[in-house]
Parts: C-alpha cells; structure tokens; sequence
C-alpha cells in the first residue's frame, strides 16, 4: 500500500493511460474517465479554496506569531516563506492521496466480473408450440440485483431475488409467460402467436453501489407451416429442341414466406433462369405466399431417357421442407429429323420403282396379238390342205 501510494504521488494521475482491458466494457472505460476528470476538477477547487482559507489564517496569526516565527526561523535556519511552501505541498500531497485512493476504490468496484455466459433463444418455432428462453450469467463475487427480460423494448418478465415472490410476469399481446417453470436462468411462454415473434433481450444487474448491467439480444419467429406442398403450373406435356419452358412454383400461404428453388434433372436451376415475383400477404394473420418462376430453352442435354425432370422445393428454416416435381417428354414426332428423311427416302424409292414398271407396259399391250399370231400358226400346222387326203 505504501509503495502504490508513493507511486500514485509520485506520477500525475492520467486516467486515459489505464489499459481498457480492466473495464468491462468501453462505456464503463468513458464512465471512469468522466469520474476522474470530475475528481481532478473538484481536487482543483478544494486545493484552491484550502489554499485562500491557509493564506487568512497566515495573515491572521502573522500579527501574533511573527516574534515565535522569527525565532523558529533563527534557529532552524528555515524561512518563512519555505515553511510555508512545505505546508501547502504537504496539504496538497494529502489531498492527492485521498483522491487517489477513491478512484481505486471505484476502479475496483466497477471492474468486477460480472458477465454473460449464454442467451439460448429459438430462432424459429411452431405457432402454439412452448417457447423456453434461456440466459444464463457469471456473478464471480458480486450480489444478484435483479434479472429483467425484455421484448421489443417492453418490460415482460423481472426477478428480482429479494422480492416475495421473486418472480413477476406484465403483460403483453402475444406473451403468456408460465410462471412457475420461470427463474433468475429462463422464463418459459406458453402457447406462443404469431404476436410473438420479435426482438427477445436477457439485462442482468448486479447488487449496489455499482449495479453493474450486462445484456445481449436474439430475434424468435413463429412459424406457420403451408396446409400443401408447392404447386407447379405453365408448363407443356410434351417440348420439343428449342422450344422454351416457362413455369411457375406457387407456395401455400404460411409465416414466414417459403423461400421456393427450382431443380431441372436434380440440378439447380442456373440464376439467369428465374424469375423473382413479390410476395403476397393472404389474410388478416399476415400469411404470406411466394411465387419463383422458371425459363429457359429446351437443348438436347435437358432430356435424359426421353424425358425431363423439374422439381420445385419449398422450405422455412429447418421446420419445414417439400417439394413438387413434373416429368416432361419429348416430343417424338417432331423431335427426330432422321425419321422424317426415312420416310422422305422410303418415298421417293416407291416413285421410281414405279416409274421402273411403267418402262415395258407398250410390250403388255402386244401380248394378245403375238398369242394370236401363234395360236394361227399351230393350227394351219395342225390341218392339212384339202385334197391332199384323196
């Protein structure tokens, strides 16, 4: 203690070279600045008017005292005014332990340790489901003031340890806090709304003088699921090369708004290929439906086996995930060029095979008069003249 009070003699006090490290936060570091620059000013003024009060106490004793003064001084070989100035610099030097030694005190009470260890808050959950918030804190030494819990910058939950009970609720639209399974550690909402979902802050204190506070916040979502899976509408049966697919992916309503993505053959649809649309608010709960559409040119890699898959999925969070797929065919009768030049082949090969068969058709016609011409040759053959036999 002798040594620190020499040092803090010694040296000028300057509260802006203490190392932040030993505040537990900036704001606390400004706080201690502030006081110290308002000590340093009030050890200004109490040094100023000690200073005139000793000043008419010398003037005052001067007319009694000078003979005893000029004796003193003779024999001690000090002077008067020396003794003087040892007197106020012996004053002021107790006036700057003294103040010294508040803003350690000070120091030491606002650099305590308490902390916050953990803030658990669901980020999303069911609609009627149970909410428990959690928030969990260090004291290290110091005495538990009060536990307050806050939602959207209202007051809904306070525990406060002396208090009979500790524990009291206030209410709000949308919070119905269970009070019997909530502490200093947690409180528990029982039913929850769409109404409660919002900005959700834990603000521990600690015990006087200092009341020290820590805080943190968290966002909650309740969630409300889609009745259906996403439905997919636009599209065509059958595509055909270089044709262009334009679909659309509708989600049910619910909250928050699905976030929709298409798949083409179980590969994400490219970003160039979609088409954003603004959601749509429902009903008076505040519902939501999101809507993504989809367009690009069919190319051959598109069909595998003959046909082409698009899928659309729907999720929120990790609460709620579905999907809706379509398969596409080709369309066969257009698709192929080489079965209509086949056929074009096929055709054209029937032509000349008849023309082939109308070369000799002029012989035909001559058949009857050649059998004839034969026919009347056998017979005369066949016959003799007459009066040959006699």
């Amino acid at each position: 203690m002798h040594l620190l009070l020499f040092f803090s003699v010694a040296l000028p006090f300057d509260p802006t070279s203490l190392p932040l490290p030993l505040f537990a936060s900036p704001f606390k570091a400004l706080k201690v600045v502030a006081l110290c620059e308002l000590l340093s000013e009030s050890q200004q003024q109490q040094l100023a008017t000690h200073h005139r009060h000793h000043q008419q106490q010398q003037q005052q004793q001067q007319q009694h005292h000078c003979h005893h003064r000029q004796q003193q001084a003779a024999q001690t070989g000090v002077s008067p005014a020396k003794r003087t100035t040892a007197a106020a610099t012996t004053t002021n030097t107790h006036l700057q332990l003294w103040y010294i030694l508040h803003v350690i005190l000070v120091l030491i009470d606002i650099t305590s340790s308490l902390t916050m260890t953990e803030v658990k808050i669901p980020n999303h959950i069911m609609r009627l489901k149970s909410a428990l918030l959690g928030c969990r804190y260090a004291l290290d030494g110091e005495s538990l003031y009060s536990v307050k819990w806050y939602k959207d910058g209202h007051e809904i939950y306070r525990y406060v340890p002396r208090d009979k009970p500790p524990g009291q609720a206030f209410p709000l639209p949308g919070v119905n806090i269970d009070l019997r399974n909530s502490s200093d550690t947690q409180v528990m909402l029982k039913r929850v709304t769409l109404q409660s979902s919002g900005l959700y802050r834990c603000e521990v204190s600690g015990e006087a003088p200092a009341f020290n506070t820590v805080s943190e916040s968290e966002t909650m979502t309740v969630v409300v699921t889609p009745a259906h899976g996403p439905r997919i509408t636009g599209g065509q049966p059958r595509y055909q090369i270089g044709d262009t697919v334009r679909v659309n992916c509708t989600s049910s309503p619910s909250k928050p708004a699905c976030h929709l993505s298409w798949l083409i053959n179980g590969e994400p649809a490219q970003k160039q290929h979609l088409k954003q649309y603004d959601k749509v608010v429902v009903n008076r709960d505040g519902l939501e439906m999101s809507r993504l559409g989809l367009e690009f040119r069919v190319r051959s890699y598109h069909f595998k086996h003959g046909d082409m898959k698009l899928k659309c999925v729907a999720k929120i969070s990790s609460l709620y995930w579905q999907s809706n797929e379509e398969s596409v065919e080709s369309d066969r009768q257009q698709r192929a060029p080489a079965l209509e030049s086949r056929e074009t082949v096929a055709a054209k090969s029937s032509t000349i095979g008849a023309a082939a068969s109308r070369k000799p058709s002029h012989l035909i016609s001559l058949l009857p008069a050649l059998l004839l011409l034969l026919c009347s040759a056998a017979g005369s053959s066949l016959w003799p003249p007459e009066g040959a036999g006699s």
